[in-house]
């Protein structure tokens, strides 16, 4: 299990939100929501997170500015869309979180 994955995940819909944090809470690991830009970029910047998950609610422009923001802080980070909660796992894994 990834007890230590840390992953912040950014939408517009707390319902969602709540779907794929159980999802991922279900192997692990720890999940910090928000549904601010200025939180996303501001968290993604002063923590340890395994990945950046941004909901395809989330409009693309602002999308693509948290993005660009967030890896001008982190290069490394790990950042995927999810179009469905069910499909955020397996897109995870894809991008190289050892899940």
């Amino acid at each position: 299990m990834a007890e230590s994955n840390r992953i912040l995940f950014m939408g517009r819909e707390w319902a969602t939100m709540d779907t794929v944090t159980r999802i991922l809470e279900a192997v692990g690991c720890t999940v910090t929501g928000t549904v601010s830009d200025a939180v996303a970029i501001d968290l993604a910047g002063s923590s340890d997170y395994a990945a950046l998950i941004i909901d395809d609610e989330v409009p693309q422009a602002d999308s693509r500015y948290v993005i660009r923001e967030a890896r001008k802080m982190k290069p490394s980070l790990a950042v995927i869309t999810v179009s469905s909660p069910e499909s955020v796992l397996t897109q995870l894994q894809q991008a190289g979180v050892k899940l």
